[in-house]
């Protein structure tokens, strides 16, 4: 049966729309759903919220492009995300709005002009002064900038451990916070959420909305994060060279946790550049280059290097990507490559020593009992717990999403596979 007969007119929900080449993004605002379509198909949408009937639309439609629209399925699409509705003379009922349920960490209650005294000219400058300082005395400063013996603590573990994870996760949600302000500022909703980067839980913004703003305003709400970092560890670096010159001399267990945390902000950061995976600044990668499918399209492209080197028939097909987008593609590439020996190199460097020196201390416990280095029971069940739930709840998340990913190649092997 035909939902959207030819002498009807169609119900269009309020909806926000940018124009972007030959495709558009379209948004509810309110719902937080967004679609990229052809920008024929926003042609479409606006001539039925303009009150004209399917037949009207597709008549226009045929004038302009000298063809006919498959209209039917697209507003079937459209339906389903509840952007239409069938007219009400065809006898449906158009189905409630549903409102997007209110958490007051997405700050909500937060209006755009209070997010903008956050969010500014004047702050973005005082936070790249601050930045540039840090970096300045990170380069100048020898001893300044700890490295993974900051974590390595020599007594008091567990109180250390707990103190970091609990300030750690603080500054998650303060990098999180960032993103939601600076997409507040903009007039865009945004909200927290629970994921995993590979193997890792981490606090991620989804601020789907920005895709309706111009490329200058979404690069600022998607590197808001990582601004905060490292305005937030240059801070830090200033506190402790005022330490270490004697300025400002700090208590021992400050100037410990201080040190382990500009060490936690700059792991935080080379994950940053895991450009393989959806970071921060993958996405101002992907905004920068102006594409639309970056990473999915990238990863379509060494499959098909890596086909062809094993001399594979099935290929996937790219002939439809843009010459300049292309070139967009070939230098992600290369990024996508550096980002994975850099996960090889924290890995090597950073977490596998510290493996090891824990695990040292743990297995002195266990099998001679001895607690000469201050390592006792309270320690090694705080490391335990900790180490199950973070990194054994990531690997969980990971797990299930490699699994996802195998079962979709495995039916689409020539297809390109957008998340």
């Amino acid at each position: 049966m035909n939902r959207f007969p030819p002498d009807a007119p169609v119900e269009v929900r309020p909806y926000q729309s940018r124009r972007d080449g030959d495709t558009a993004v379209i948004g509810d605002d309110r719902r937080g759903v967004y679609l990229s379509i052809p920008v024929e198909g926003l042609d479409i949408l606006d001539s039925l919220a303009q009150g004209r009937t399917v037949g009207e639309t597709v008549r226009r439609y045929e004038d302009k492009h000298q063809e006919s629209p498959d209209i039917e399925p697209f507003l079937d699409a459209l339906a389903e995300e509840g952007f239409v509705n069938p007219a009400e003379a065809a006898g449906d009922v158009p189905a409630p709005v549903t409102q997007e349920r209110q958490r007051w960490w997405n700050l909500d209650w937060v209006s755009q002009k209070a997010a903008r005294r956050l969010v500014n000219a004047p702050v973005l400058l005082l936070g790249g002064a601050v930045i540039l300082t840090g970096v300045w005395l990170a380069a100048t400063t020898p001893g300044l900038m700890p490295d993974q013996t900051a974590l390595q603590f020599k007594d008091h573990y567990w109180m250390y451990i707990v103190a970091l994870s609990v300030v750690s996760m603080a500054t998650v949600f303060l990098h999180e916070l960032a993103h939601v302000l600076a997409t507040r500022s903009l007039g865009v909703k945004a909200r927290i959420e629970i994921g995993n980067q590979l193997y890792l839980i981490v606090g991620q913004t989804d601020m789907s909305g920005v895709w309706l703003l111009p490329r200058r305003k979404r690069l600022l709400a998607v590197v808001a994060g990582v601004l905060f970092d490292l305005t937030a560890m240059s801070t830090l670096l200033i506190v402790l060279w005022l330490d270490l010159t004697g300025i400002a001399p700090l208590p021992e267990p400050v100037r410990v946790i201080l040190n382990a945390l500009v060490f936690s902000y700059l792991i935080r950061f080379i994950v940053q550049c895991y450009m393989f995976v959806r970071t921060d600044l993958y996405y101002a990668v992907a905004i920068a280059l102006n594409t639309r499918s970056l990473m999915a399209d990238t990863e379509a492209y060494l499959l098909n290097l890596w086909r062809r080197i094993r001399r594979s028939p099935v290929r996937i097909d790219q002939s439809g990507v843009k010459r300049k987008e292309m070139w967009a593609i070939r230098l992600y590439a290369v990024l996508w490559v550096v980002g994975r020996l850099a996960a090889v190199a924290s890995l090597v460097f950073i977490t596998i020593p510290l493996m090891i020196y824990y695990g040292g201390l743990l297995g002195t416990l266990l099998f001679t009992g001895s607690q000469e280095s201050g390592f006792g029971v309270l320690d090694m069940l705080s490391i335990s717990l900790l180490f199950t739930l973070y990194n054994g709840g990531g690997v969980v998340m990971w797990m299930r999403s490699l699994a996802r990913t195998r079962r979709r190649r495995k039916a689409h092997p020539d297809r390109v596979l957008v998340a």
